[in-house]
């Protein structure tokens, strides 16, 4: 008769493992004393009533939680300073929704690869200095990324091709340098690295070509379809933009083409170097006579028209042709 009993206590002891391990998250959860870690690096003006103990899924700013556990953490606008504790930040491993935007924090974000289900990362309007945190690009469930209004530089991480969920990324009026990684999530809708240092030309991507001239301006050294502002490879530059400025209250508009080849019989002297450039004028109104800088002027068109000249440049001299 041991032998039936034995296996009766086998059974009772299992099924109170079971028990145990089916508990709420709340039990063995961390995030109380995560957040008032957290709380004390970047809440000098107490802004954040917190207190060690339960109920912390009432606690201010704590908007939802789960069997417990912390899933949505807003604290926007409360004057917080200073650095974020990665330790404390990463114990809120159940966090779906993270939320800073509109504080003073500063220092470099730190490594977030521990927040594996988050979906939704504000951290705009901050002041966060150094390199791209590397570490978003880990967080495969993100559809959602601001980190627009900081100071952050370095390179965007071509890894961010990963975020295969990706909707918003915005990360403009920051100091990125580099290119722009060629991404291209069919989900990707909103997006926006205007006001940066961005350089080089911007991937022909189905999905970055959605995006119009204003995701992509105030970076000077950008160029590319986008922009209407293609990459030269060499030479002028090939503008397509029309450029407006005033001349005596009349509006003139000027496009910049191609440089053309020149007949060097022009140019007979051995070393004198010849090119072209095509300049277009439109008159909206009657147009005076100008001066071009270097020399040489626009004859008058009339109340409205247009005219067509090129001027040519042997050794440093324009010469002004019709076209």
């Amino acid at each position: 008769m041991e032998l039936p009993v034995s296996r009766h206590l086998l059974w009772m002891l299992l099924l109170f493992l079971s028990a145990l391990l089916s508990l709420p998250c709340a039990v063995k959860s961390g995030d109380a004393e995560a957040l008032v870690t957290l709380k004390s690096g970047i809440d000098v003006s107490n802004s954040l009533p917190w207190r060690g103990g339960a109920g912390v899924c009432n606690w201010k700013g704590v908007k939802e939680c789960m069997n417990g556990r912390v899933t949505k953490l807003v604290l926007e606008h409360l004057n917080l300073t200073g650095v974020l504790d990665h330790n404390a930040l990463n114990q809120l491993d159940q966090l779906r929704v993270l939320s800073f935007k509109g504080n003073s924090l500063s220092a470099q974000i730190p490594d977030l690869s521990g927040l594996f289900n988050l979906k939704s990362l504000f951290l705009n309007d901050n002041n966060f200095s150094g390199d791209f945190p590397a570490s978003i690009s880990s967080l495969h469930r993100l559809k959602v990324v601001d980190l627009s209004g900081n100071q952050i530089s370095g390179q965007i991480p071509v890894s961010l091709v990963r975020l295969s969920r990706l909707y918003v990324l915005y990360l403009q009026d920051n100091r990125l340098r580099g290119t722009i990684p060629p991404l291209n999530q069919n989900g990707l809708r909103f997006f926006n690295v205007s006001n940066n240092q961005l350089s080089g030309e911007i991937p022909v991507t189905p999905t970055l070509v959605r995006f119009n001239a204003s995701s992509f301006s105030v970076n000077l050294n950008l160029c590319g379809e986008q922009l209407h502002n293609p990459c030269g490879s060499s030479g002028f530059r090939v503008s397509t933009r029309n450029e407006s400025s005033q001349l005596s209250g009349v509006q003139v508009i000027v496009v910049l083409f191609e440089p053309r080849e020149v007949d060097e019989d022009n140019c007979r002297e051995p070393g004198r170097v010849c090119g072209a450039v095509g300049l277009r004028v439109l008159v909206m109104d009657g147009l005076p006579e100008a001066e071009e800088a270097g020399g040489g002027g626009l004859e008058e068109q009339g109340s409205s028209g247009s005219g067509h000249r090129g001027r040519e440049y042997c050794d440093g001299d324009w010469h002004w042709q019709g076209m």
